[in-house]
């Protein structure tokens, strides 16, 4: 595994590096920023400072700048991960290079954990910058456990890969990455209590962000960043996103290997 794991990571780095050099890290960063700025004159200039009491029963604080601007940071990081390993595939197909990946006897994991892992070097970058960026807007940033934020993020990281395993047999069945991801960012942004809780939106639409692990890993981020709450006390939020992700692993690593082989007989006859 150790193998393909190396060399998809460095492929990949070439790839960012001659090919995209800014592209999709400014584009990623500009995600964020939008966000930040949009809570900041939403705040200030529309609320005008006020906020309503339900807002606080439902998103557990007072802080509306730290809320939105941490959702963002979150939202911008989930949309990242997401799109570095489920147009893997797809981009292989398209590339010509399917084939010849389908028939190595490279492990797979090592290929996708090669370009989480790549990916990340530059997610982890953006997550900074916007972070920065957050910090001159009214991100709370005292006395914050990093450690328990650590946690957070890698679980989050976890969960968010074996989502992007179902996106990709999705792409592949499709045979499209554009309006199927991003279907799917919309929703996300909807009602993933990026902005606001998800509970201003009718009940109708909250069983999508429960099926969602960036729902409960924006709210286990903000109880212990803002709130400073424990790992313990945010358990509830850990393991619905935890199970989130055992249950999406199993059904994104099916249904891709079924979708290559199809991909593999129609394109190839």
């Amino acid at each position: 595994m150790w193998l393909p794991f190396t060399a998809t990571f460095l492929r990949n780095y070439q790839v960012m590096k001659r090919a995209f050099p800014w592209s999709f890290f400014i584009g990623h960063i500009l995600t964020g920023f939008y966000i930040i700025i949009f809570a900041y004159f939403t705040y200030y200039y529309v609320f005008k400072e006020e906020l309503a009491g339900s807002f606080s029963s439902y998103s557990g604080t007072d802080d509306y700048l730290s809320y939105v601007i941490l959702g963002g940071v979150l939202y911008s990081f989930s949309v990242s991960l997401l799109m570095i390993v489920s147009r893997a595939i797809i981009t292989e197909l398209r590339e010509g290079t399917l084939e010849a990946l389908l028939l190595s006897p490279s492990s797979r994991k090592g290929y996708f954990l090669g370009y989480v892992a790549q990916g990340l070097t530059r997610v982890i970058i953006e997550f900074l910058v916007i972070i920065l960026t957050g910090y001159f807007f009214g991100l709370y940033l005292q006395d914050i456990n990093w450690l328990n934020v650590l946690v957070v993020l890698l679980l989050l990281v976890a969960a968010t890969f074996s989502q992007a395993l179902v996106l990709g047999s999705f792409m592949l069945y499709f045979r499209d990455t554009y309006i199927t991801q991003n279907t799917l960012f919309v929703l996300m942004g909807l009602v993933c209590s990026i902005t606001f809780p998800v509970e201003f939106l009718p009940e109708t639409f909250s069983w999508i962000g429960n099926i969602m692990p960036l729902t409960y890993g924006v709210d286990a981020l903000r109880l212990t960043w803002i709130e400073g709450k424990s790992l313990v006390e945010i358990w509830p939020f850990i393991w619905r996103m935890i199970v989130i992700g055992i249950i999406y692993f199993p059904i994104g690593t099916y249904f891709i290997k079924k979708m290559e082989k199809s991909v593999l007989e129609k394109h190839f006859g």
